[in-house]
């Protein structure tokens, strides 16, 4: 019984090593994916939301027709996957990019269960958990 239960542990700690490993793909589709959204972005804040352009100023992103914003990073985060364009998306995310239930927020939070480091750094006047989407 003790050699089942050993192997056991042995496969599940292999299982989460091999999770672990890929934490750092998802983590740079999403900064891939939001670097297309936001073209002068520069830093990711993932404590709330924030993209910061070089200079560390918040960035609003790109306008449509009427001057609204197209993104609005306070809702991109929570929408489905398939709301966003697929030029930006389909490249990095792969089939998942049509997922009517998944969205950026999700797979932000899957990384980070799977064990994804996501390191602090400067971004805008705060330190923070960052990613760099540049």
């Amino acid at each position: 019984m003790d050699s089942v239960s050993l192997t056991a542990v042995d496969e599940m700690d292999a299982a989460r090593a091999a999770l672990k490993q890929t934490t750092a793909g998802v983590l740079d589709a999403i900064c891939a994916v939001l670097a297309g959204l936001y073209p002068e972005g520069k830093y990711f804040a993932v404590n709330n939301w924030t993209i910061y352009d070089a200079n560390g100023r918040v960035t609003r992103g790109p306008r449509n027709r009427r001057g609204d914003i197209r993104y609005p990073r306070h809702l991109v985060g929570d929408w489905p996957l398939d709301r966003l364009p697929k030029r930006i998306t389909r490249p990095h995310l792969g089939k998942h990019a049509d997922s009517r239930t998944r969205t950026l927020n999700d797979l932000l939070r899957q990384a980070r269960r799977a064990g994804g480091v996501i390191p602090y750094g400067v971004a805008g006047r705060h330190y923070q958990q960052r990613l760099t989407l540049r």
